[in-house]
Parts: structure tokens; C-alpha cells; sequence
């Protein structure tokens, strides 16, 4: 966890300048990679709140690493990068003003997520957790995300 945390860290604070210097066929690469991890966590995260596992006490660091993911979400679809085996929308680049907004929004259901998580109720968090699905994941890909090829 350590290490991608580390990896994490440096791509966030790698100048954004550089995200418009990738190939294109790297750009999805790593989109898709970046959408895999958000999946991971929160298929990790709806197990734990759903009682399925023990691992309560690794929820905040699932939660903190969607706040990491989510906060590139607005560099890894660059002008470009809309062709090929993808499920993204050309409605991303359509009109990117609007989908930023719709990120924005995610980011804002994250932390609002987070905030009943840190309490540390596992109760609260499980509906905490399906009103985050719907107000994040589930607005984002009805609007951006064709369906899975």
C-alpha cells in the first residue's frame, strides 16, 4: 500500500502540462488502469459495509486512495484519446466544461462520503456508501460510459 500510495503521490504532483505530451494510446492505457483501481477500491468498500469481510478498520485507507484516484480524473481524458476499445463517451469531449462539473460533483460526494466514514459507524456507512455510488460512479457513467464492450 505504501508503494502506490508513493506512486500516487508523484502523479500528483507531476506538473499537468505533461499529461498533454502522452500518446494517446498511453493515455487510455492508463485511464483504463486508473478506472480499475477506483473499481477495486470500491468493490473493497461495498464489502466491508456490507459485512461481507472483517476489514473495517481498512475502510478510511480505501476511501483515501478513491480521494487520490479521483483527484486526476479530470487530466485522464485528454483531447484525443477518444477512439480505439474504450467505453468513454464522446460526449467527454463534446463538452468537457460540463463533464469537469460532473467530476467536480464526484469529488464532492467522495469527501461527503469520507466525512460519515471518519465517524467510524459502519451503519452509517453502508448507506453513506450506496448514496456516494449513486451520486459519484452512477451519474458520471449514465452520462459518460458507454456500455461495457
Amino acid at each position: 500500500m505504501k508503494k502506490i500510495s508513493l506512486f500516487l503521490l508523484c502523479l500528483l504532483l507531476t506538473p499537468v502540462g505533461m499529461a498533454q505530451d502522452i500518446e494517446p494510446e498511453d493515455a487510455i492505457k492508463y485511464r483504463k488502469a486508473i478506472m480499475s483501481a477506483i473499481k477495486g477500491h470500491n468493490n473493497a468498500i461495498r464489502s466491508i459495509v456490507s459485512s461481507k469481510v472483517p476489514f473495517s478498520n481498512r475502510l478510511n485507507d480505501h476511501v483515501m486512495s478513491l480521494q487520490q484516484l479521483y483527484a486526476e480524473l479530470d487530466q485522464i481524458f485528454p483531447e484525443g484519446s477518444d477512439f480505439g476499445k474504450t467505453n468513454a463517451k464522446e460526449a467527454i469531449w463534446d463538452d468537457p466544461d460540463k463533464f469537469n462539473a460532473t467530476i467536480k460533483k464526484s469529488q464532492e460526494a467522495l469527501d461527503t462520503f469520507a466525512a460519515v466514514i471518519a465517524k467510524g459507524n459502519l451503519s452509517e456507512s453502508a448507506s453513506a456508501a450506496k448514496k456516494f455510488g449513486k451520486e459519484s460512479c452512477g451519474s458520471c457513467h449514465k452520462l459518460y460510459k458507454k456500455k461495457d464492450n
